[in-house]
C-alpha cells in the first residue's frame, strides 16, 4: 500500500476519532491506540479491522459510545462523510451508541 494511501487512511480515522471524542463521555479511555505517528499501523488499532491482503479498512466498531451528557433518550448524529476514505468498508458497528441518525456531506 502506498504511503499516500496509508496517510489518507490514518488521517480519516483520526478525523473520526476527533468527532467521536467531541461527542462522548469519558474520553480518556477512547481510542488510545489511534495516534498520528508514522510507525503506528492503523490496522492494529482497536475497533478497526482491515483486509489481510489489501490492508484496507473493512470494519469499524463504535459500539457502546455514550453521548455527553448521557441521558437514556438522548441521541447524536454521525457525520457519514467522514467514512468516505474507507471505500472498502463493509461493516460499521454502532450498537448501543445512541446514534439517532446521520449528517450528509459535512465539512468534506
Amino acid at each position: 500500500m502506498s504511503t499516500e494511501v496509508v496517510l489518507r487512511k490514518r488521517m480519516g480515522l483520526l478525523e473520526l476519532k476527533a468527532l467521536l471524542k467531541s461527542n462522548i463521555m469519558h474520553t480518556d479511555h477512547v481510542f488510545p491506540s489511534w495516534v498520528n505517528e508514522a510507525r503506528s499501523e492503523c490496522c492494529g488499532w482497536e475497533r478497526v479491522m482491515c483486509n489481510a491482503t489489501t490492508g484496507h479498512v473493512i470494519e469499524l466498531s463504535f459500539h457502546n459510545l455514550r453521548p455527553k451528557p448521557y441521558y437514556y433518550y438522548e441521541t447524536w448524529l454521525l457525520n457519514v462523510s467522514l467514512l468516505m476514505p474507507f471505500k472498502d468498508l463493509k461493516g460499521l458497528d454502532l450498537t448501543d451508541s445512541q446514534f439517532g441518525g446521520w449528517l450528509g456531506n459535512e465539512g468534506m
